[in-house]
């Protein structure tokens, strides 16, 4: 999406960065051409793509973008996910987690064909080329006269602004320059809400150390000021080095965390009694949108399609990477409940699960201070430029942009000294958010482009149409209904 992308885009490697986790995306090229592989490589693709031609010799294996997209997933995120558990009751977890995942695989499958929908040039973006002028005299099939007719008033429009990136120019295409505020304005309060819920998450590790500096207040400056110096630096692609001390963080916590639970009760929870279904619609509502901002791979799709050597697998490594994330998800969130269940309940992240007079659980907080630390400047540089674009600040103007972004770090810091706890944070989050933009847009986006492309689409509704009619209702209701519920329960918490 628009301004996640953080760092530089080379040719063999590409980092994106997980909204939603303090991980990174790396998809590397382990391939390259020589001899004739290279006439090869420069050929153009099937589909018209010019950021697809090199594919075949640069781009990720269906195996490698399954992992990276368990990856993506496997971030803070994961930290909420015994209290989702807590939340939802152990059947409910367990089927709605699959359920999570094949409503992500139907979304991201209705972005892949409003990708599909759009003219090969537009997604070639190379109009003026030589390429493009010949391809253009060549005779083409696109259905009948009327087909033809919409695919040229769609080919026509004024493209989307510079940078615009393939998600958002699909939000351009099927809805214009209001799709593209939606999705921008969307991206932008999802990254702000982001950078609070970072340092919630912070301030929450902070609080349950023996070691601090006497002052609540100065513990909460010290992280800030770090992740707003960091942010002012003019490169901070250096800080995607640190994903993988993220992921080992990770690891480590539920790991010390498995432990723990262990020692305490050892094997006793399997045989306590636990809810198996949600008290209430706040409970539900709550799981919700815990998982759904876990999941979420459907606004980066299109990357990771971008990113294959074989697009067209994509739904293999889809299939694979959520069934992945799926196991992951039980194992973190229902196994770690019952392992805690006779002497903890799940109110916060999984970190409170910790004592706070061991040395082992120090390091793993102090750890996961220091990976937030270093990652939340990712979300604070796309987000400052966002802004700053708005603002109409140039790249020159130094000043002004540091002044965005500390401004933005500042804002977020006051704002999160007085939110609620990061699981409620994180929640709202995935209702609000995660689930307009994951759930919501891409159907109506696939409604709109195939309207736009195809006349008779009126009066010839396929089942396909139906079914993304049916996902585009159910998830304004969802969104609706869950997100009243989360917000409603983040300000209960936070009177208390």
């Amino acid at each position: 999406m628009v301004a996640i992308i953080a760092a530089e885009q080379q040719p063999l490697v590409r980092l994106e960065l997980d909204r939603r986790t303090q991980s990174s995306i790396i998809y590397e090229d382990e391939t390259s051409c020589t001899g004739g592989e290279e006439e090869s490589c420069n050929a153009e693709s099937d589909d018209g793509s010019a950021i697809n031609q090199n594919n075949k010799c640069h781009g990720s294996s269906v195996v490698q973008t399954a992992l990276n997209m368990t990856k993506m997933c496997m971030g803070t995120g994961t930290l909420a996910l015994p209290f989702a558990a807590e939340k939802g009751g152990l059947i409910f977890n367990v089927v709605g987690l699959a359920l999570i995942a094949v409503w992500n695989y139907y979304c991201a499958n209705c972005v892949l064909r409003c990708w599909d929908c759009l003219h090969p040039r537009i997604k070639r973006g190379d109009l003026d080329s030589d390429i493009e002028r010949s391809s253009a005299r060549q005779p083409q099939d696109y259905g009948s006269v009327e087909d033809q007719e919409r695919l040229q008033q769609l080919d026509n429009r004024k493209p989307p602004p510079v940078g615009t990136t393939s998600y958002a120019s699909v939000a351009w295409y099927a809805a214009g320059p209001a799709g593209l505020l939606v999705v921008d304005l969307l991206m932008l309060l999802l990254m702000v809400m982001l950078i609070i819920a970072y340092e919630v998450a912070m301030i929450s590790f902070i609080d349950d150390m023996p070691i601090t500096t006497g002052s609540r207040k100065i513990d909460i400056i010290i992280p800030s000021v770090i992740v707003a110096l960091l942010s002012c630096s003019p490169d901070v692609s250096f800080l995607s080095k640190f994903s993988i001390i993220g992921l080992l963080a990770l690891a480590l916590s539920f790991i010390v965390i498995v432990w723990q639970g262990l020692v305490e009760n050892g094997l006793a929870g399997f045989q306590s009694t636990m809810n198996l279904w949600p008290k209430n619609l706040t409970d539900a509502s709550s799981w919700f949108g815990v998982v759904v901002f876990g999941y979420g791979i459907v606004p980066f799709i299109l990357n990771f399609h971008e990113s294959m050597k074989t697009p067209k697998h994509i739904g293999l490594a889809m299939k694979m990477g959520l069934i992945l994330v799926f196991f992951a998800y039980i194992v973190i969130s229902s196994g770690v409940r019952i392992l805690f269940s006779p002497s903890h309940s799940f109110d916060g992240d999984v970190l409170q699960a910790l004592p706070t007079n061991s040395w082992l659980a120090l390091i793993v907080r102090l750890l996961m201070t220091f990976v937030v630390a270093m990652t939340a400047p990712l979300i604070v540089v796309p987000c400052g430029e966002m802004i700053e674009g708005k603002l109409g600040i140039g790249l020159d103007d130094v000043r002004k942009r540091i002044a965005v972004r500390v401004l933005l770090c500042m804002l977020c810091m006051i704002v999160s000294e007085h939110a609620p706890g990061f699981v409620h944070v994180v929640s709202f989050i995935g209702c609000f958010c995660a689930s307009i933009i994951g759930f919501v847009l891409p159907p109506l986006f696939c409604i709109q482009l195939r309207h736009n492309t195809r006349k008779d689409i009126v009066t010839k509704m396929d089942f396909i149409s139906y079914c993304d009619v049916g996902a585009l209702v159910i998830g304004i209701i969802t969104t609706i209904l869950t997100s009243t519920m989360t917000f409603g329960e983040m300000r209960k918490s936070q009177q208390q």
